[in-house]
């Protein structure tokens, strides 16, 4: 299997819902969407994935350990939604 980043979109005010064993549910900001192309033994499809910021790198938010789900910043409470200070 192949897969390729066509292009990739912002994605201002959506957050990838994280599940952690330690930490509980918590909220990462997305970096981008990204439109990717992957050819599975000759049957090539195109989705669009949500990409977060994760140590050195960027990387797909769904391939993340404990990824639940998307939500964008008007759904989540502000009770919710931790930031640490540098992402303020």
């Amino acid at each position: 299997m192949t897969s390729k980043i066509l292009s990739i979109m912002p994605a201002d005010d959506w957050y990838a819902l994280i599940s952690d064993a330690e930490e509980g549910i918590g909220y990462e900001p997305l970096t981008c969407f990204a439109l990717v192309q992957t050819d599975e033994d000759g049957e090539i499809t195109t989705e669009v994935r949500p990409m977060i910021w994760a140590d050195t790198a960027v990387a797909f938010a769904d391939e993340i350990e404990g990824f639940l789900d998307l939500e964008r910043v008007e759904e989540i409470g502000d009770d919710e939604l931790e930031l640490d200070e540098e992402e303020q």
